[in-house]
């Protein structure tokens, strides 16, 4: 393809910058009297024809060009978005909605662009130059020379340009990446903006946006727009060069009429390459800036290659041992000194303040976060050492904000376990008390849910990722306030069948509420990410003040919540 592309070019350029000679020499018979209109036809004929067989070849070869662009962004698109399945929960902390999107949408533009039409551009634009020159030289060495006067400027002027361009081009980009995010933010929580009345609010705060991004690419526009008249100034003091040296040459009789007509085609010719080094220099400039951008997702982790998770021989146990875990970019740990023990069968639950560093050792077991070496052991395996495909193969968890995807319900819950059948589908929805719900909608498991699951209520939707990861019966569970949107008497039914469906199994779920905690095996509870207590709902009752005012405070929060 790319081959292809080049002999088109090498082959047009060629032939293109030929026809000069032909009007030098219809100029010089013409000049010498020696003209006949059969040889005037035939020069004319040879032109016309010169000039189909360019555009023919510009016809083929630009396709191919094009072509390549497409095949760079696709590649570069699914590398991509391997890539952002493979980044940590600390690289996501770091970026905005807006800025993947920029990525994904500005940026691989760019790349397109340069890949495909840039190198088109670049190779048409150096060849064009690089013969004009030749010819040149063989017409006359010191009146090439002499045209080549003004053209030296342009070197120091490309790269004043060049600069120029990258900081007007970095700052056209983060203005897109903020009305991106601005968008993105508006059109998530639509609902809200509508029920509180923040439309206004938002357009404006939108509209200012918009104008900035405006701003920038003014901006933009107007440093790419001193190009073209510099230009074009250096091309018509090289045709002011030809006109007044050729003609002095031409008296003296050093070089004929037609040398000097084939000369000024020739610089007309490279006009048009001088201005596309400007368009190739803001072209070359947005794809540097966008490399730059996607080299911060590419610098991640190695993609790790699948692999088949055995869970035959697997001891289900987790143990910690002086966990101390702090977020990227911060001093104070939220897990200092952790040790405990996890034990398959029933459920171990986690309680603690705001803050007390729940959530976190959740998402440290199901390696959103690194876990400092050595500190946390599943079935006897340093967790740091097991591979990320293989540790989601065997973790699972459930958010308190749980995901639904714009899919139907058997397309949510098969995202788990692609071939699961019916039956295991109806199993784990009756396991959360979702199947009569399900059979109620319109088309059963086949209802489209619409985006984010808007058709269902919040409960039903933490149901529904409850079910969705225990679809395939992992090894370890990890429910963080899964079911804080269920009432507590439905909790805790929910709870006691998944307590029958996993035997041998580890289940930790962390929550506030009594009927909750008083279904579980073990409580831990943690404070100030350590271990302040363990063991029963009511053992903890007994010795544990912290763990009293806990529950009371929750009781307190569910009698007002339903008066």
């Amino acid at each position: 393809m790319v081959a292809g592309g080049l002999f088109s070019i090498v082959l047009m350029d060629v032939l293109h910058l030929y026809s000069p000679q032909l009007i030098k020499q219809a100029v010089d018979e013409l000049a010498l009297d020696n003209a006949d209109s059969a040889s005037l036809l035939h020069i004319a004929g040879a032109l016309a024809g010169l000039a189909l067989l360019v555009t023919v070849l510009r016809m083929l070869g630009r396709p191919l060009f094009m072509a390549l662009g497409r095949r760079v962004e696709r590649d570069l698109r699914d590398s991509l978005g391997m890539r952002l399945l493979a980044q940590s929960q600390s690289f996501f902390d770091g970026q905005t909605a807006g800025q993947i999107m920029a990525r994904a949408t500005y940026d691989l533009n760019n790349l397109r662009l340069a890949a495909g039409y840039g190198v088109q551009a670049a190779w048409d634009s150096i060849l064009t130059l690089a013969l004009a020159v030749l010819y040149m030289l063989w017409l006359s060495p010191c009146l090439t020379l002499l045209a080549a006067l003004p053209v030296l400027s342009i070197p120091w002027l490309t790269r004043r340009q060049s600069i120029l361009f990258h900081n007007c081009h970095q700052r056209v980009q983060s203005s897109f990446s903020d009305l991106s995010e601005e968008a993105h933010d508006c059109m998530g929580a639509i609902r809200l903006v509508k029920v509180h009345n923040l439309a206004r609010a938002k357009r404006q705060g939108f509209a200012e946006l918009s104008r900035e991004h405006k701003r920038r690419n003014l901006e933009l526009a107007e440093v790419s727009a001193l190009y073209l008249p510099v230009m074009n100034l250096v091309t018509h003091l090289s045709q002011g060069v030809v006109w007044g040296a050729g003609g002095a040459l031409a008296v003296l009789g050093y070089i004929s009429p037609g040398d000097i007509v084939a000369f000024s085609a020739y610089v007309v010719m490279m006009k048009t390459p001088l201005v596309y080094s400007g368009y190739l220099i803001n072209l070359y400039q947005r794809a540097r800036s966008s490399g730059s951008r996607l080299q911060e997702i590419y610098q991640g982790p190695d993609l790790a290659e699948p692999c088949q998770t055995s869970r035959n021989g697997l001891t289900p146990k987790v143990s910690a041992r002086g966990l101390c875990f702090s977020y990227p970019g911060e001093e104070r740990p939220v897990l200092c000194g952790l040790d405990l023990d996890l034990n398959p069968g029933g459920i171990t639950a986690l309680a603690g303040l705001v803050g007390s560093g729940k959530s976190s050792l959740l998402k440290l077991l199901a390696g959103l976060y690194p876990a400092p070496p050595k500190s946390i052991f599943l079935g006897g395996r340093d967790l740091t050492e097991i591979p990320l495909p293989e540790l989601h193969g065997l973790v699972g968890l459930v958010n308190q904000e749980p995901f639904v995807f714009s899919a139907t319900v058997r397309e949510n819950l098969r995202m788990a376990a692609p071939q699961a059948g019916p039956e295991e589908l109806w199993q784990v929805l009756r396991l959360v008390g979702l199947a009569d719900e399900i059979r109620a909608l319109p088309q059963g498991l086949e209802t489209e849910l619409g985006e984010h699951g808007h058709t269902l209520s919040g409960g039903q939707k933490a149901r529904l990722a409850i079910a969705r990861a225990l679809l395939p019966g992992l090894p370890v569970l990890l429910l963080d306030d899964a079911l804080s949107a269920v009432d507590p008497l439905a909790e805790s039914e929910i709870l006691q069948r998944i307590i029958g469906h996993r035997q041998g199994k580890i289940t930790l779920i962390v929550s506030h509420r009594p009927s909750s905690l008083g279904v579980a095996r073990e409580v831990m509870l943690l404070d100030q990410g350590r271990l302040a207590g363990r063991g029963t709902h009511e053992e903890l009752l007994s010795f544990s003040s912290l763990y009293r005012r806990l529950t009371q405070r929750q009781k307190l929060l569910s009698k007002l919540g339903e008066n």
